[in-house]
C-alpha cells in the first residue's frame, strides 16, 4: 500500500511540474539567428564548394543548417542546430556529420561589435579521440558570413575555413 501511494505522490509531483513550466518562446537572440534562413553557396578551404540550407525548426527556437559538398574521398553531408539558452545566457549548438558517430557539443558567445559568435565544446578529432573544438562564425552582413573550425588545438590556425554567400 505505501508503494502505491508513493507512486501517486510522484505521479502528482511529476505532472505539477511539467504543467507549472512555462514554454520558451523565442527572443531577440533567436531573430539574429534567424537572419540566416535561407539558401548559401559555400566555399570550404578556398576551392572546395558546396551548398548549405538553413531554416528555424522547433518554434523558432532553433537554427537548423544542412550542408553538402563533394570531397575527393567522396560526399560529405553535416547537419547543426543552433539556439540561445537564456538560461545560460550563451549560444549552444550541436553538430553531426557523414565523417563520425559522435556529436560535437559547444556552447559561447557573441561579440556584438564584430558580429561573431565563437563557441567552444568537446568532439571527436580524426582518430575518433574526444578533443577540444572552437567554432567561430562571423556574420559580415545580411548575405554572407565566415566559419571557422579549430580541433585538438584551439590556440593555432583553424583546421578548416568557409566563406558562405547567400544565394540570389
Amino acid at each position: 500500500m505505501y508503494r502505491l501511494f508513493a507512486f501517486f505522490g510522484l505521479v502528482v509531483l511529476t505532472v505539477s511540474q511539467v504543467v507549472a513550466q512555462q514554454p520558451v518562446t523565442p527572443g531577440k537572440e533567436h531573430e539574429f539567428l534567424k537572419e540566416q534562413v535561407g539558401e548559401w553557396d559555400v566555399v570550404f578551404d578556398g576551392n572546395m564548394k558546396g551548398k548549405s540550407v538553413y531554416a528555424m525548426t522547433h518554434s523558432g527556437l532553433w537554427l537548423e543548417s544542412k550542408v553538402e559538398m563533394d570531397m575527393p574521398q567522396g560526399k560529405f553531408t553535416g547537419t547543426g542546430l543552433d539556439s540561445y539558452d537564456p538560461a545560460k545566457k550563451k549560444y549552444v549548438g550541436i553538430w553531426i556529420d557523414s565523417m563520425s558517430t559522435s556529436p560535437i557539443v559547444m556552447e559561447g558567445d557573441l561579440d556584438p561589435k564584430t558580429k561573431t559568435i565563437t563557441m567552444l565544446g568537446k568532439g571527436p578529432g580524426p582518430d575518433g579521440k574526444m578533443v577540444d573544438v572552437k567554432m567561430s562564425t562571423e556574420y559580415k552582413d545580411k548575405n554572407s558570413h565566415s566559419f571557422k573550425l579549430w580541433m585538438g588545438n584551439i590556440q593555432g590556425d583553424p583546421i578548416m575555413s568557409a566563406i558562405y554567400t547567400r544565394k540570389k
